[in-house]
């Protein structure tokens, strides 16, 4: 297992030997989600979520 500093947080994500190009990873620290874009060197791409929270929309 190799380990590597979150970009957003400084804390730990950690990146397992059966992990491949394209996987998904998360920070332990504030849970925000990257993919691996390659792993020698590790390199990582932050996975945004966009959720859909049902705003109102006023009608008038």
């Amino acid at each position: 297992m190799k380990t590597k500093k979150c970009p957003m947080c400084g804390g730990r994500i950690k990146i397992y030997y059966d992990h491949e190009a394209g996987d998904e990873v998360y920070c332990e620290e504030c849970e925000r989600e990257f993919q691996l874009i390659s792993l020698t060197p590790i390199r990582l791409d932050l996975v945004e979520r966009y959720e859909d929270h049902n705003y109102r929309v006023n009608e008038y």
